[in-house]
C-alpha cells in the first residue's frame, strides 16, 4: 500500500486510481481490509483529505461496486463496537463526485475549526447553537439526527455551488 500526504489529480479515476471512500482515522484499519476483501485484485492507496484518510482503489469502483460497498459500510457502523461511538456511514455528492464516508464525529470539545462532523449534542438547538458559536464564515453547517443524538455537519459552501 502506498502512502500519499494529497490526493492524486483529477484524472487519477481514468486508468487508475479512483477515491473508494473517505474515512476517520479511528476506522482505516478497517476499511483498508475491507477493501481488500470485498474487491479482491484491487490495489489500494492512502491519501489524507482534512482530518479524514482517503482511500483510492485501482482500478476504481464501477458505481454498483460503489453501492455495495456502502451496504457493507452500513452493516459496519451498525455493529455495537461502532453505534457506541456514533459512527456513521454514508454518501456524500460535491464538486468532487460521489464517494462514501465512514466517520466518528469529533466531540465538540475536540473540534478545532475546518469541515468535520461533530457531536452528538443533547439537542438540535443545542447543536444549531454550537454551530452558530464557531463563527467561520468559510463554513456552512447542517444539523442531523443519528441514532445518538443531533450533529453539526460543517462544510465549504463554496465546493457545492461550483460549476
Amino acid at each position: 500500500m502506498d502512502e500519499l500526504n494529497h490526493a492524486p489529480d483529477e484524472s487519477a479515476g481514468e486508468g487508475g486510481f479512483g477515491e473508494a471512500l473517505r474515512a476517520s482515522p479511528e476506522f482505516v484499519d478497517v476499511a483498508i481490509p475491507l477493501l481488500l476483501t470485498a474487491f479482491p485484485g484491487r490495489e489500494v492507496m492512502r491519501g489524507t483529505v482534512g482530518r479524514l484518510a482517503a482511500l483510492y482503489v485501482d482500478p476504481p469502483l464501477e458505481r454498483h461496486e460503489a453501492r455495495r460497498l456502502l451496504g457493507f459500510l452500513f452493516e459496519l457502523v451498525d455493529r455495537p463496537e461502532w453505534k457506541d461511538r456514533c459512527a456513521l456511514a454514508r454518501e456524500v455528492s460535491d464538486v468532487n463526485g460521489t464517494r462514501s464516508e465512514l466517520i466518528v464525529p469529533l466531540a465538540p470539545q475536540a473540534y478545532d475549526g475546518g469541515e468535520a462532523l461533530v457531536g452528538p449534542f443533547p439537542s438540535v438547538e443545542a447543536a444549531q447553537e454550537w454551530a452558530a458559536g464557531v463563527a467561520d464564515p468559510s463554513l456552512a453547517f447542517d444539523t442531523m439526527q443519528s441514532t445518538c443524538g443531533p450533529l453539526v455537519d460543517l462544510f465549504v459552501l463554496g465546493e457545492l455551488l461550483e460549476d
